[in-house]
């Protein structure tokens, strides 16, 4: 997928060509609702610092915490999907970063997919550059702005500058990706330096680390969407939301490392809905980058809303064999119409399964030899029924 990226920047490159291995490739929330589009495995553990003790000190948590509360079923990243006479499947919010914390699953997660029949995730043309290539070629409107538009005629004259010393510290000419429209170009150039690369190939995150091991075991792996379809929710984004958000990542961008653990901080202790609140409380401007200002409307329909729906239309023919193991994007949960609620109005029921950062890691997997002798059994015991929640707690 670098190779991907290095051609198509090729293609909008006025002089020399930029240095696509030192490029990140995800913008904020693409880490919470889209599949990733390169490799962004962190090289090692991000180390920024959690923006919710100062949060909690400056007294704006309560703020924070009352707009969370107002989404239904934010709490929580991971649930079981129950109908009568099927077997359960699990629905798990993923966060599309390669941090090692986010790969190391709880044992209930790790036993639902080791009994699970099949793995759905939002594309499985994320595992096939060939297949990312043609959709980010094939429609050049997706990604670049309008004939004779560049970000000039958009950016003011400081931020413009500060676009040009950011690129410049990359080895990246502004006239190389002055015509990508902003959407596209945070996507390839926000991630703090711990996540910027990988070698190449698929990208090592937890929903490709499930499909390598998935493919391994024989299990079917099935995707709810195309890359394609993906790139043109991102591009209905209208240019105003887009440049906003936009020029909120430029002024943010020294506290990067900061908002990527806030977020993981957030997302390993299931707060999945304080996450948006509280980049929007604790950044200058965080509304506009997480999209939660003015014009989020905008931004919720063709992001999220949109894509929902689809996912929920397209989860049944998986659902009604039971036995799935669906992993989405964290995002896509919460909300009334977030996957959960979706779900639920269509006669499944869905139950939290509590499973924190502290919850036990998964025992190894130990062949039927290795099992004899020490006694353990070979395959995790189906996943039980932990601590759940009221499937009807809107909170939950």
């Amino acid at each position: 997928m670098i190779k991907t990226l290095t051609a198509f920047f090729r293609r909008h490159s006025a002089n020399r060509r930029p240095r696509i291995d030192r490029l990140p490739v995800l913008a904020v929330l693409a880490a919470l609702s889209f599949a990733p589009t390169a490799a962004i495995a962190a090289e090692t553990t991000c180390r920024g610092e959690s923006l919710m003790p100062a949060l909690s000190q400056s007294g704006a948590m309560a703020s924070v915490e009352a707009k969370a509360a107002k989404v239904s079923n934010g709490e929580g990243r991971f649930f079981r999907i129950e109908k009568a006479g099927l077997a359960p499947s699990y629905l798990l919010g993923t966060m599309h970063l390669g941090d090692p914390r986010l790969l190391a699953l709880p044992e209930p997660i790790d036993r639902a997919f080791e009994d699970s029949q099949r793995l759905v995730i939002e594309t499985t043309d994320v595992l096939d550059p060939m297949k990312m290539a043609g959709a980010m070629f094939a429609d050049p409107a997706l990604t670049t702005l309008p004939k004779g538009q560049t970000l000039g005629d958009f950016l003011k004259p400081a931020d413009r500058q500060k676009l040009a010393r950011m690129l410049d510290a990359k080895g990246v000419p502004l006239q190389a990706v002055e015509r990508l429209q902003p959407w596209f170009l945070s996507s390839g150039f926000m991630l703090p330096a711990c996540m910027a690369k990988t070698s190449g190939g698929m990208p090592i995150v937890l929903d490709t680390s499930l499909a390598a091991r998935a493919k391994a075991a024989g299990i079917p792996v099935e995707g709810l969407e195309t890359a394609s379809e993906q790139l043109r929710s991102m591009a209905a984004i209208p240019m105003k939301e887009q440049i906003d958000g936009f020029v909120a990542l430029l002024s943010a961008e020294d506290r990067l490392d900061d908002i990527f653990e806030t977020m993981i901080d957030l997302y390993l202790r299931e707060h999945v809905s304080t996450i948006m609140p509280a980049i929007e409380a604790a950044v200058p401007d965080g509304g506009m980058m997480v999209g939660a200002g003015e014009g989020y409307a905008a931004f919720e329909e063709k992001v999220i809303t949109e894509r929902n729906l689809r996912m929920a239309d397209r989860l049944e023919p998986f659902l009604s064999k039971g036995g799935s193991f669906v992993a989405v994007g964290a995002l896509h949960l919460p909300g009334e119409k977030g996957l959960v609620a979706l779900l639920r109005a269509r006669g499944y029921r869905l139950v939290r399964v509590p499973a924190p950062v502290g919850a036990a890691p998964a025992r190894p997997h130990l062949d039927d030899a290795e099992a004899a002798q020490s006694g353990a059994p070979s395959r995790p015991e189906p996943a039980g029924a932990p601590r759940e929640s009221d499937a009807d707690d809107t909170k939950k």
